[in-house]
């Protein structure tokens, strides 16, 4: 009775639980559902919500993917700051990890992976600290992400308004691209490859010393040490 209370606690619509999740290298997240992630030797999936009913949250594995969601096209966002939906998910291995429709993810501790591609879209925002042998991430449609750690290899895109800031994220070897009124902020040791278009700009530090550079239609790429 005392284990069951611990993991399933119920006061109206505010409740906690601890389902069933294992077998995923990767991760989709949707419906303002906020990821919270941990690297653990044992795969675990806790959710706690407010104002929300335990079958509108889905949960499962979709082909080795851990699949989070809301069962109603609105998801949780049109119904006010009441409700909210998190998701601790502990996992072994993470390879790809994509984010929609306002969830924001954040790591809990420093993740060590080797490569690991991040994709972010519909206003959804990441604060990550991790270390990766090639770490990509791509955010659109006004998301926002804020990293920390190191690469060998970063690929970066930023699109529609969207920013990435990543100067304390130090990497080997940066590509980044930014359009559509994004920034981006980065950092490479040795070498860089900057794309910039529609309004868009580029800040780049550290000491690279091979260094690409594109920019058109009033975008800029700027040394900043």
């Amino acid at each position: 009775m005392a284990a069951l209370a611990f993991s399933y606690q119920v006061q109206g619509q505010n409740w906690q639980k601890t389902r069933s999740a294992s077998g995923f290298n990767g991760i989709q997240v949707s419906h303002g559902i906020d990821l919270y992630l941990t690297q653990s030797s044992a795969e675990s999936l806790r959710l706690e919500a407010k104002g929300v009913e335990e079958d509108e949250v889905v949960s499962e594995v979709k082909e080795g993917v851990l699949v989070l969601r809301i069962n109603r096209e609105s998801g949780i966002g049109s119904w006010g700051k009441n409700r909210s939906v998190k998701a601790y998910v502990s996992f072994k291995t993470l390879e790809k990890l994509r984010a929609g429709g306002g969830s924001d993810v954040y790591t809990q501790g420093t993740l060590n992976v080797g490569d690991l591609s991040v994709d972010l879209g519909g206003g959804s925002d990441a604060r990550m600290d991790l270390k990766a042998n090639h770490f990509s991430i791509s955010a659109g449609g006004g998301s926002d992400a804020d990293l920390s750690g190191s690469a060998q290899v970063f690929d970066v895109s930023a699109s529609g308004g969207s920013d990435i800031k990543a100067t304390d994220f130090k990497a080997d070897v940066v590509r980044v691209k930014a359009s559509g009124g994004s920034d981006a902020h980065v950092y490479a040791t040795k070498e860089i490859s900057a794309e910039a278009s529609g309004g868009s700009d580029i800040y780049y530090a550290g000491g690279a010393k091979t260094v690409s550079v594109r920019k058109s239609g009033g975008s800029d790429v700027t040394r900043r040490d």
